[in-house]
């Protein structure tokens, strides 16, 4: 875990603004189908309860019910996908990539290997499970 140490992250067009005051998990990469789909290559998430997030700005923010179990939040103006979030959960992920360094995170894991696309290859020193992991 690493601390969100109150750094606003934003999205590329700005419209998108927040704070996390809590610890954030470290990074998981997922492979799924719908994260290749949305980001374009696998996704890097970190983590956070939700109620340690303090939006600023979220006039742009759009969700999507990308499945029965979870819904995606992106922003309208500059299309950055930004959340991931399981219906009923207090936890929501977020793109390690709205960070900006020092992150003090460390990427730990990689879920749904299974869907990889052939045309990288996988750090071989990260634990790697077929769906989610805890």
């Amino acid at each position: 875990m690493s601390s969100g140490n109150n750094k606003i992250i934003s999205c590329l067009c700005g419209g998108i603004q927040l704070k996390i005051k809590g610890p954030l998990r470290h990074v998981s990469n997922c492979h799924c189908r719908q994260c290749m789909k949305t980001h374009g290559n696998y996704a890097a998430y970190t983590n956070a309860l939700e109620k340690d997030i303090k939006f600023i700005k979220k006039r742009t923010l759009k969700w999507f019910k990308s499945s029965k179990k979870a819904r995606r939040g992106f922003c309208n103006k500059c299309g950055a996908s930004i959340f991931f979030k399981f219906l009923g959960s207090d936890d929501i992920s977020i793109a390690a990539g709205m960070f900006q360094n020092p992150t003090k995170l460390k990427t730990t894991k990689n879920i749904f290997v299974k869907g990889k696309l052939d045309y990288y290859k996988l750090n071989n020193t990260l634990l790697k499970f077929s769906r989610y992991s805890k």
